[in-house]
C-alpha cells in the first residue's frame, strides 16, 4: 500500500443523505449507487485531491477523534469505491451497472424514451386532490361490486378462453402498475428508466427502473413505492365502469378477481412494493440481507444491539420460517407434487389445448410449487458448490 498516493474523487458524483446515519453516493456517469455511513461520508468529503492518503487519515483522526487506519482507508477507497467510479484510478476497472441480482434474465420491454412521453401525462394522477378522489371512488365501487357479486367473484368456474382474457387484462394491469412507479418518480423530480421484465424465483415479474428515488425524501419514496398499486386501482375502476357501460358481467368479475391480486404487492417478505415501503419506513436498505445477517449472528447478541437490531432479527426469522414452512409443505405434506411433476406438467399442457378446457388456480399451483422448490434447491446447491470451490 502506498501512503503517498493522492486520492481524487470523480467529478461525476453526488452525495445524498438517506438518514442521519447513512448516505448514498451516486456516480452519475456509470449510474452506480453506494451506501456509506456518516463517518465514512465525513472522510470522503475531506478528500481535496491535494493531500496524500497518510495526511488525510491523520487529519481525519485528529478532527473526529477516530482511529482510522491507512490500510482500511486504502481498502475502502480503491478496492470498493474505485470499482464504482467514485474514486479515480487508472488501473482499477469500473464495474458495469447490472440489474439487481435477484432479477434473472432481465430485459427491457418499454424503453425510457417511450415511458417518459407517457409519464408526463399520467403524473396528474398523483396530484393530492385527484388521488384522494380516486381512492374514495375506488373504495365505494369495489365495495359495491363485492357486495352484489360476491358469489360470482369467488365461486365462478372460469373456462380457458376466460383465463386468457384474465391474463391479458392482468398483463395490461401490471404494465400500468409499473407506469405508476415511473410517473410518481417523475412527479417528484427523480429520474426513471425503462420498464422491463425478468424472473424472480421463477416468477415472471415486471419492474420499472426508479433507482434514482433514493435521492428523494422518505415520504416521497414511500409514495413512489405505493404508486404502482394505486395505478392498478385506477385501472380496475376503469374496467368496472367499462363493464357497466357495456353490461358485461364477465369483465366486471375478472376486474374484481384482479383487484384481489393487488394486495399481494404489500407482502414485505418478498421483493414487492411492501418490502420497499417497509425498507423506507425504517430507513434500512437491503432489508432482507440485514435480516438474514441478524439471524446468523443471533448467538452473538451483545449490549450494543439496539431496538432496530432486534426488529431486523424478527424480520429475518419470519423470512426464514416462510422458507422452512414451504419446504415442509412440499417435501412432507405434498411429496407427490415433486415426484409426479413431469406427469402433471404433461397433463396440464394437454388440458390447455383441449376444446372448452377448464382449469383452476389449484391446477396452476400443482405446477408452480414444485418449480419454486426446484429453484430454491438449485440455489442452495449452487451456493454450497461455490463455497467448496
Amino acid at each position: 500500500m502506498n501512503e503517498d498516493i493522492i486520492p481524487k474523487l470523480s467529478n461525476d458524483i453526488f452525495i445524498h443523505s438517506l438518514n442521519k446515519d447513512d448516505f448514498f453516493i451516486h456516480q452519475t456517469h456509470f449510474d452506480h449507487r453506494v451506501k456509506i455511513s456518516s463517518d465514512l461520508n465525513n472522510f470522503i468529503t475531506s478528500i481535496d485531491g491535494k493531500q496524500n492518503l497518510k495526511s488525510l487519515v491523520e487529519n481525519y483522526n485528529a478532527l473526529y477523534n477516530i482511529e482510522l487506519t491507512t490500510d482500511f482507508a486504502y481498502e475502502f477507497l480503491y478496492n470498493k469505491l474505485a470499482r464504482f467510479g467514485i474514486i479515480e484510478s487508472e488501473i482499477i476497472p469500473v464495474k458495469p451497472n447490472l440489474k439487481p441480482s435477484y432479477i434473472k434474465l432481465s430485459f427491457i420491454v418499454i424503453n425510457e424514451r417511450i415511458v417518459s412521453k407517457l409519464t408526463k401525462y399520467l403524473k396528474f394522477l398523483l396530484l393530492p386532490n385527484v388521488m384522494k378522489s380516486i381512492l374514495i371512488t375506488a373504495t365505494f365501487i369495489l365495495a359495491g361490486c363485492f357486495y352484489f357479486f360476491y358469489d360470482e367473484i369467488l365461486h365462478t368456474t372460469i373456462a380457458k378462453s376466460e383465463w386468457l382474457l384474465l391474463f391479458s387484462l392482468s398483463f395490461i394491469g401490471v404494465t400500468f402498475h409499473e407506469f405508476g412507479h415511473a410517473s410518481a418518480a417523475h412527479y417528484f423530480g427523480a429520474k426513471h428508466g425503462g420498464i422491463g421484465g425478468g424472473f424472480y424465483l421463477f416468477i415472471p415479474v415486471y419492474f420499472a427502473d426508479v433507482t434514482d428515488i433514493w435521492k428523494l425524501q422518505k415520504h416521497q419514496r414511500i409514495i413512489v413505492n405505493l404508486a404502482g398499486m394505486y395505478f392498478e386501482l385506477v385501472y380496475v375502476v376503469f374496467l368496472v365502469l367499462v363493464s357497466l357501460l357495456f353490461q358485461n358481467n364477465l369483465i366486471l368479475i375478472l376486474a374484481c378477481i384482479y383487484s384481489m391480486s393487488i394486495l399481494h404487492s404489500l407482502n414485505p417478505f418478498a421483493r414487492s412494493d411492501g418490502y420497499w415501503v417497509l425498507s423506507d419506513v425504517i430507513e434500512k436498505p437491503n432489508l432482507m440481507h440485514q435480516g438474514f445477517t441478524r439471524v446468523k449472528t443471533v448467538f452473538k447478541i451483545s449490549k450494543k444491539w439496539k431496538v432496530m437490531d432486534y426488529f431486523l432479527l424478527v424480520y429475518g426469522l419470519i423470512s426464514c420460517s416462510f422458507i422452512l414452512f414451504f419446504v415442509y409443505f412440499v417435501v412432507v405434506k405434498n411429496p407427490d407434487s415433486i415426484l409426479y411433476f413431469p406427469q402433471n406438467l404433461i397433463k396440464f399442457l394437454k388440458t390447455v389445448f383441449e376444446d372448452n378446457s377448464k382449469f383452476s388456480l389449484a391446477d396452476l399451483g400443482k405446477l408452480f410449487i414444485p418449480v419454486l422448490f426446484f429453484y430454491l434447491l438449485f440455489g442452495l446447491l449452487k451456493n454450497l458448490f461455490m463455497k467448496i470451490r
